[in-house]
């Protein structure tokens, strides 16, 4: 007896837990989920809108890509021009430098000939006084000479 109560309650027992135990087909399946006719129209308008967006999106990176281009274009251009006129540039400066060492020699010999232009003067004022008192001198040898000869 005590085999039989104890077999009963076994069954009993595998019996309960066979009822409450989830089967595996049930853990297996993926959960169904139910949704209104207002929230699938809902949720396929935010789909539309999100596919707007992205096509929109990606209107303006294609745009931003044409744009990087072109400035990139541009600033290559603009490189090879400054590497066109940093050529230039360092033409000219050593054009300058020539001409400054130029202007440099021409106002040095202007001095020069200014100097020697006020010694010419000087000498020609010197020659112009002796020339002068020579005159002056003769003048007056002709004068006392008149003098003398009148007065005899």
């Amino acid at each position: 007896m005590w085999k039989k109560t104890k077999f009963l309650s076994a069954s009993l027992i595998a019996a309960f837990l066979f009822l409450f135990w989830p089967s595996v087909g049930i853990c297996s399946e993926s959960r169904m989920y139910q949704i209104s006719e207002t929230e699938l129209e809902t949720l396929s308008n935010h789909l539309t809108a999100l596919e707007q967006n992205n096509n929109e999106l990606l209107n303006l990176l294609n745009e931003s890509n044409l744009d990087l281009n072109e400035a990139s274009l541009s600033l290559s251009e603009s490189r090879k021009e400054l590497e066109t006129l940093k050529v230039q540039l360092a033409a000219l400066q050593t054009e300058t430098k020539r001409l400054d060492e130029s202007l440099r020699t021409a106002n040095a010999e202007l001095q020069s000939a200014r100097e020697s232009f006020k010694k010419s003067e000087q000498e020609r004022d010197k020659i112009e006084g002796r020339l002068r008192n020579q005159r002056n001198l003769w003048e007056v040898l002709c004068l006392v000479a008149v003098g003398v000869a009148v007065a005899k």
